[in-house]
C-alpha cells in the first residue's frame, strides 16, 4: 500500500518527538457520533399489552425456525417454499433456541436437544467447509453439498459470520456437548484463509472476502478462489464478520483487530425536504452525521450486527487507538438510531408517492417484493473529509435510492425497535391492522393457528398496498423471520447479548479490540 502524505509525516514525528505538536488535527474527530445524554437505550420497559403483542411476535417467528427445516437434521429452511438451508438461518435458530427455553416455548432440554441435532449434523459434513468456513447454501433433506447451481457452493463469510453468531451465543446458554461442538467448529474456521493479498486492489488488502469458491463444483474442498469482493466498509455485515474474526481464539486463524477500525467510516447526512407539518412529533427534521454503507441502503445493514453485539452498551469506540486516521469516533447503537430516523424521514418524503409508505410504513430493506427479490434502501448525502483519499477512506460509487415499489417487509422497522421503539412499535401495530377487502389480515397469519387453517408464522415477509390489488409474501424467510426475533429479545431483556458477550472467545476478541463492556452489562 502507498503511504499517503500524512503517514510519511506521522512517521517523521515519531522520530521527532518535538514535532508530534505540529501534526494536523484528524478532521473526523469532528464527526464523532454520540448520543444525547437523554436518549433511552435498550433493554426497554414496554407496556403489558405490548409485551403480549411483542411475544406473539416472536412466537410466530420461532415457530418458522422451529417447524420449517427437516427433522432428520433440525435446520431451517432458507424459505418455506424450498427446503434449501441457509446456514445465516441456522444461525438465527441456534440464537433463537436459548429464548424459546427461558420463555418456556419448548422446555430446555428441547431446546438444547436441537441445537444438538443442528451442530452435529454439520460437524459431520466437512464437505461443505473450506478453511473452516461454511457454504452458504445446504441441502435441505441432508444438510450436505446443495445440488443447485455452482455458485450456490460458495463458502460465505457473512453467513458463517451469523452461523457462528449463533454458535457462540447457544455454547454460553447451553454449555456441555452444545459447547464442545460449536466450539470446536468456531475455532477452527481460518479468517486470515480469507483476507484479501497482493490479488486485491490496493485498497481492499488485508480486509475479509466476501467468500471463496471452488473450481470443481463437485471437488468442494478442493482448489477454488477468493471472491474478489472484500468486507472494507463498516455496515453492519462488515463489522460482525470482522469481529469475529478478531475473536478467533487460535492465533494463526485471527486477524489484527486494527483493521476492524481500517473499515472505512463514510460519512453523510440528511435533512427533511417535505412539508415540516407531516413530521411526528419524535421525528427530528434531520439526521446528523452517520455513517453508512455505499452498495446497499436496505436497513437490515445498520441492524445485524446489533443482534449480538451489545453496541447500545459500548458508547463511542476510538479508532485512533489502533493508529488509524479519518475514521470518526462512533457509538454504533447510536448511528443505527440516526440511520432509522434517515428511512422514516424518506419513507415521509415519499418523492415517488409510493401508496405504502408513510410516517407508520417506513424501513426499506431486502425482501420478496411481487417480482421476486429486492434488496430496497435510502442513502443520505456524501460528506468528504479534508485530506481523505478517495477508495481508502470512502467509496466513489454514487449510490442512488433504490425505492423499488415501495414494498415494506415488517421486519425493517421491526428491528428498529432496538433504536426507536415507539415509533417501531407504531409501524408493527399499523402493520398488524391492515386488512384486505373482504376484511381478513393482509399481513398477519396467527401463530396459534394451524397452517393448512390460515395460521402461520406471524407477520408475512413483506407487503405492498397496490392500488389495483394489495400484495402480501406467500413465502416466510429464515433470514428475515431471526433477526425480528433476536431483535425483539434485546429490546426486552437484552439477553441474547448477554449470552453472546458471556462467551470466553467473544470477551478475549473484545479486550483486544478495546471494547470491553461495562461491568453492569457483562
Amino acid at each position: 500500500m502507498t503511504l499517503s502524505k500524512r503517514h510519511i509525516l506521522l512517521a517523521s514525528c515519531l522520530a521527532l518527538p518535538h514535532a508530534i505538536a505540529e501534526l494536523p488535527p484528524d478532521p473526523a474527530a469532528a464527526h464523532a457520533i454520540v448520543s444525547p445524554a437523554d436518549v433511552r437505550r435498550p433493554p426497554f420497559t414496554f407496556s403489558a399489552q405490548d409485551e403480549q403483542f411483542l411475544e406473539e411476535i416472536q412466537k410466530g417467528c420461532f415457530r418458522f425456525l422451529w417447524e420449517s427445516g427437516d427433522p432428520a437434521n433440525g435446520m431451517p429452511r432458507d424459505r418455506s417454499s424450498d427446503p434449501t438451508i441457509s446456514v445465516a438461518g441456522v444461525g438465527f435458530l441456534l440464537s433463537a433456541l436459548p429464548i424459546a427455553a427461558e420463555r418456556g416455548w419448548v422446555t430446555k432440554s428441547q431446546a438444547s436437544e436441537r441445537a444438538l441435532l443442528v451442530l452435529r449434523t454439520l460437524a459431520s459434513r466437512p464437505e461443505i467447509r473450506k478453511a473452516g468456513l461454511f457454504q452458504h447454501y445446504l441441502d435441505g433433506p441432508t444438510a450436505g453439498i446443495h445440488k443447485g447451481k455452482s455458485l450456490e457452493h460458495t463458502v460465505s463469510t457473512i453467513d458463517s459470520a451469523l452461523l457462528f453468531a449463533g454458535m457462540l451465543t447457544a455454547s454460553s446458554y447451553f454449555g456441555g456437548e452444545v459447547a464442545t461442538i460449536a466450539d470446536k467448529l468456531f475455532a477452527d474456521a481460518d479468517w486470515k484463509f480469507f483476507q484479501g493479498g497482493p490479488e486485491a486492489k490496493a485498497h481492499e488488502r488485508g480486509f475479509i472476502s466476501l467468500g471463496w469458491k471452488p473450481d470443481d463444483p463437485s471437488n468442494t474442498t478442493g482448489n477454488g478462489k477468493i471472491l474478489p469482493y472484500y468486507w472494507v466498509d463498516s455496515g453492519c455485515e462488515h463489522r460482525l464478520t470482522t469481529l469475529l474474526a478478531v475473536c478467533a481464539p487460535i492465533e494463526e486463524h485471527r486477524i489484527d483487530p486494527a483493521v476492524y477500525y481500517k473499515l472505512r467510516r463514510q460519512l453523510g447526512s440528511h435533512k427533511f425536504t417535505g412539508d415540516a407539518k407531516a413530521l411526528p412529533p419524535d421525528l427530528p427534521a434531520e439526521t446528523g452525521d452517520v455513517v453508512w454503507f455505499p452498495f446497499s441502503g436496505s436497513l437490515f445493514v445498520n441492524t445485524f450486527s446489533h443482534l449480538w453485539i451489545d453496541y447500545a452498551a459500548l458508547g463511542a469506540d476510538n479508532p485512533s487507538d489502533f493508529g488509524v486516521t479519518f475514521r470518526p469516533p462512533v457509538d454504533w447503537w447510536e448511528n443505527s438510531r440516526r440511520m432509522t430516523t434517515l428511512h422514516r424521514l424518506k419513507a415521509i418524503e415519499n418523492p415517488r408517492k409510493l401508496p405504502t409508505l408513510g410516517p407508520d410504513a417506513w424501513g426499506l430493506t431486502a425482501s420478496d417484493y411481487p417480482k421476486g427479490y429486492l434488496v430496497a434502501g435510502v442513502y443520505p448525502a456524501l460528506i468528504t473529509l479534508p485530506g481523505s483519499r478517495a477508495d481508502f477512506d470512502f467509496s466513489t460509487f454514487r449510490a442512488k435510492d433504490e425505492w423499488g415499489d415501495g414494498t415494506i417487509a415488517p421486519y425493517g422497522a421491526g428491528c428498529a425497535i432496538l433504536f426507536q421503539p415507539d415509533a417501531a412499535l407504531r409501524a408493527l401495530h399499523y402493520y398488524r391492522d391492515l386488512k384486505r377487502p373482504d376484511g381478513s389480515s393482509l399481513t398477519w397469519r396467527d401463530p396459534a393457528a394451524p397452517l393448512d387453517s390460515g395460521g402461520g408464522y406471524g407477520f408475512v415477509d413483506a407487503f405492498n398496498l397496490r392500488p389495483q390489488a394489495s400484495w402480501a409474501a406467500p413465502d416466510a424467510l429464515a433470514i428475515d423471520q431471526g433477526p425480528l426475533l433476536l431483535a425483539i429479545e434485546n429490546a426486552r431483556t437484552g439477553n441474547v447479548w448477554k449470552w453472546f458477550h458471556a462467551h470466553e472467545a467473544v470477551r478475549a476478541g473484545m479486550k483486544r479490540l478495546k471494547l470491553e463492556m461495562p461491568a453492569a452489562a457483562r
